[in-house]
């Protein structure tokens, strides 16, 4: 793909997402909640997957109100499938992979709509944690940054995700802290990243 057609796909997709977001009515709904925030691609331009990330900040997550909103996803006819895991009170120590996840509840659905299957993810947490990525640092990017990130994840993208355990933080630190462009160059970033986790 050119720049122009990476940068005019991931425009798209926000304004889909911008769309999807409306109809479901969700923002309107997870404020009587918490204070919301869109976060990640969806919130800067770099979107690549039908994927939102939303982080509902509260000071004391409330496990009577997740019950509530998912009563509430699964009477909405586009919802095909609610997913649920407690992080607020689980036991790291046996589950390595979820050690670095913030300390909260994530609520995640799919929504089948015309433009394809979406894929929503929301953190219930306190605001401030020290695990969550600084969004602040891509409201600067130039735009060769933003097409290199855009590219990179064009190049990573497996099925509904990102091949070699990609996560979106990783092309945006990538591509800000280590200066990287190449495919290859990427790779070897996720490995050293896995042999130091």
């Amino acid at each position: 793909m050119t720049d122009k057609e990476l940068l005019e796909q991931a425009n798209n997709l926000q304004t889909e997402a911008k769309r999807v977001l409306e109809e479901l009515e969700l923002i309107s709904f997870l404020k009587k909640y918490s204070n919301l925030k869109i976060v990640g691609s969806a919130a800067n331009g770099l979107m690549a997957l039908q994927d939102v990330d939303i982080h509902c900040y509260t000071e004391t997550p409330n496990l009577e109100d997740i019950v509530e909103i998912i009563q509430k996803l699964i009477f909405i006819p586009t919802v095909q499938m609610v997913h649920f895991n407690n992080y607020q009170e689980f036991r790291r120590d046996y589950n390595k992979i979820s050690v670095n996840f913030p300390l909260g509840y994530y609520l995640g659905f799919r929504s089948i709509q015309p433009s394809g299957e979406w894929k929503i993810d929301m953190w219930f947490k306190k605001e401030n944690d020290p695990k969550e990525y600084d969004s602040s640092k891509l409201d600067s990017l130039s735009n060769e940054q933003r097409v290199a990130i855009l590219r990179l994840k064009q190049q990573f993208k497996q099925g509904k995700g990102y091949k070699d355990g990609a996560l979106s933080v990783d092309f945006y630190k990538a591509v800000l802290e280590k200066s990287i462009r190449s495919e290859e160059e990427f790779s070897e970033y996720l490995s050293k990243k896995a042999s130091t986790s």
